[in-house]
């Protein structure tokens, strides 16, 4: 059985054309209609895992079989469910004992905080939320927010800033830092994962952009 996940919505459509449509997803595509039930593994945009199987045939098609029927399939109806980073290590489990991993193999496995360096940062004067997300979705979180939402907002926000310091030649991005008169908001990017952070409007920055750069593994100058 693979997690429950939280569900996306469902969508209609060639499998191909998920990658338009959220190209860095991680979670399971569940697909069930007339033609059969199934699923397809993916993180980071990349499938991993697939099992199908057709409406009328005893034996279902599994790994990379699996996979290339679906994606020869002009329409199917499938629904998305993101998965937490430990959901997705159980879905990968599930997959490997049922021989359903395609051939490249599982995908890396994202990686996780140690809650104590988020706690450092909450406890910051004047944080009011802080968050490690992935690919959007949020894996980790301390404090009072929409998480979803904010991990939502905050990678496309560091999409953007890693494409503006790129065109202009400035290096890898350290930190996105947004400040108005309500509040602040920090995204970093750490390792595989990315932390955001929102405070009041009285939060000492320079406090909570240093408790960020103090996580190990940073090599901001």
């Amino acid at each position: 059985m693979l997690p429950d996940g939280v569900s996306l919505g469902r969508l209609q459509g060639p499998l191909g054309g998920l990658a338009s449509i959220s190209p860095g997803f991680t979670g399971a595509v569940r697909i069930s209609g007339p033609g059969g039930t199934g699923f397809v593994l993916f993180q980071g945009g990349d499938p991993y895992a697939a099992a199908f199987e057709v409406t009328g045939e005893g034996q279902p098609l599994i790994g990379d079989e699996a996979y290339r029927h679906l994606l020869d399939r002009p329409m199917i109806a499938y629904e998305l469910i993101a998965y937490t980073s430990g959901e997705i290590e159980a879905a990968r489990a599930v997959s490997e004992e049922a021989g359903c991993l395609m051939s490249e193999g599982p995908a890396a496995p994202v990686g996780s905080l140690d809650a104590g360096y988020l706690e450092r940062i909450a406890r910051q004067p004047g944080v009011i939320a802080v968050s490690a997300f992935h690919e959007g979705f949020a894996l980790q979180s301390l404090g009072s927010a929409d998480f979803e939402q904010v991990a939502a907002v905050a990678e496309d926000l560091l999409r953007a800033g890693t494409r503006i310091t790129g065109d202009m030649d400035m290096g890898d991005l350290s930190q996105v830092i947004l400040e108005t008169l309500a509040g602040k908001l920090i995204i970093a990017p750490y390792r595989d994962l990315s932390v955001c952070v929102l405070a009041g409007p009285d939060a000492n920055l320079g406090l909570i952009r240093l408790s960020i750069r103090s996580m190990p593994g940073r090599d901001d100058p």
